[in-house]
């Protein structure tokens, strides 16, 4: 859907489903929501012009209709941030630029040492994650047939949207309420949060996300092991 405010600005925001209702994805709305400075109780209004094209009317606290974007904390701290990087970037190109010009400046190596060190803490935070994983697939590994689990599942196109768990996985290793499952990719860099529905048996919102990052597709063959009893590694084969 296609949502536009009274000053002219407009997001899309993506449509899902579950089994139960309809929602918007998370992206799109927090992204509408932080742009506005949203959160503090307003009351919004969604009018619709036909063909998911929305206009909003917001409203704040006292009443008073919301009618131009506001400046807020949040603005301001993305221009700040705007503002560093082009600094840092510029710092960057004058590097490049005088590196073949003679004796190096103090411009150059602060900036040298600036780009080292992220570079050096982007490093070690992958290794981390990496180191994490791993430690989780050798523990779980080593772990007796009584307490390790794991359970593969054909993907078809009917997972798209939800993922059922089978019957005697949920009984014996799901949680008996709604829950928030933690699934690993196996090179450690990335992760998702997922909602487990007991009434369903099925894992529902933040899968659709997953699908799409990981990404899955029809024909694969999904390894599910578990690292702990609310996070799972997923190894993909692919046919």
């Amino acid at each position: 859907m296609k949502i536009r405010a009274q000053w002219g600005s407009s997001w899309e925001v993506g449509i899902s489903k579950n089994p139960r209702f309809y929602f918007m994805e998370k992206p799109g709305w927090e992204k509408f929501v932080r742009d506005n400075a949203l959160g503090n109780s307003e009351f919004i209004t969604f009018t619709h012009k036909g063909k998911m094209q929305f206009t909003v009317n917001i409203f704040k606290q006292d009443g008073k209709e919301m009618m131009q974007p506001p400046k807020s904390r949040a603005f301001l701290a993305s221009s700040s941030r705007i503002k560093t990087e082009q600094e840092e970037d510029d710092m960057k190109e004058e590097v490049v630029v005088s590196s073949n010009h003679g004796p190096t400046t103090a411009a150059e190596s602060y900036g040298r040492k600036l780009n080292l060190g992220k570079k050096a803490a982007k490093e070690s935070q992958n290794s981390k994650r990496t180191e994490k994983v791993v430690k989780a697939r050798r523990d779980y590994a080593g772990a007796s047939s009584s307490t390790a689990a794991e359970f593969t599942i054909l993907f078809k196109q009917g997972y798209l949207i939800f993922l059922r768990i089978p019957n005697s996985v949920a009984k014996d290793h799901m949680a008996d309420e709604k829950k928030i499952f933690k699934i690993h990719h196996p090179n450690g860099k990335k992760s998702w949060n997922v909602v487990y529905l007991v009434r369903f048996g099925a894992f529902s919102g933040g899968w659709r996300r997953l699908v799409k990052e990981y990404p899955l597709a029809v024909g694969d063959t999904c390894k599910f092991s578990f690292i702990k009893p609310d996070e799972l590694l997923l190894v993909v084969s692919k046919p």
